[in-house]
């Protein structure tokens, strides 16, 4: 279970839906040649995951944090933060300086404000945000699939059980209460849902 909690980390989730929506629906991204792809998908990974792992390894090693999995409610605050800045940066580059269209720039600015609601729900209550990027990804191809007809094959299929895997872990090592994951859970895939469906 530990293996699965890491595999399925919150930071990792922009990379594994952006590899899907790359590679499976290459027509939504008309300006992305098929031979860029994985830079695309490599500089994603950069600016939404190893930057803020960095940031949050820093933390820990200048004891503003007292572990990497922020375990502690109280800790989370600045991470959060940090993550929230990097997540806002990468959008107004994929945005404004790559043109990466509208369906990217409204997912990954729903992302950034999902992160700042997530942010805020902390100060008073331990959600779990595990289940909340997970279920975000599941929602934000969920609704993809009902506005647009995206298709992603068997993609959905693993998601889905990547989300479950992934919300059994929180419970199993005791990280989260079961009213922490399903919060979680209802809150990232209902968000991203309705960001979709009302915006795009």
């Amino acid at each position: 279970m530990k293996v699965i909690s890491v595999v399925f980390h919150p930071l990792l989730i922009a990379t594994y839906l952006s590899y899907i929506l790359f590679t499976q629906s290459p027509e939504l991204f008309p300006r992305v040649i098929p031979q860029a792809i994985p830079q695309f998908i490599l500089v994603i990974f950069i600016t939404t995951c190893l930057m803020p792992a960095l940031s949050i390894f820093l933390l820990r090693s200048f004891s503003f944090i007292s572990n990497l999995e922020l375990t502690k409610r109280s800790e989370r605050i600045r991470p959060f933060i940090f993550i929230a800045c990097y997540y806002a940066a990468s959008s107004y580059l994929f945005a404004d300086k790559l043109e990466m269209g509208p369906i990217f720039m409204l997912v990954m600015i729903g992302v950034t404000i999902l992160i700042v609601l997530l942010l805020i729900i902390t100060a008073w209550f331990k959600i779990s945000i595990h289940t909340a990027a997970i279920w975000s990804a599941v929602g934000f191809v969920t609704a993809l699939s009902v506005t647009i007809g995206l298709n992603i094959g068997w993609y959905f299929y693993a998601l889905m059980l990547a989300a479950g895997l992934a919300s059994t872990s929180r419970l199993y090592l005791g990280y989260h209460r079961p009213k922490e994951v399903w919060s979680g859970a209802i809150l990232g895939f209902a968000y991203s849902f309705l960001t979709i469906v009302l915006f795009l």
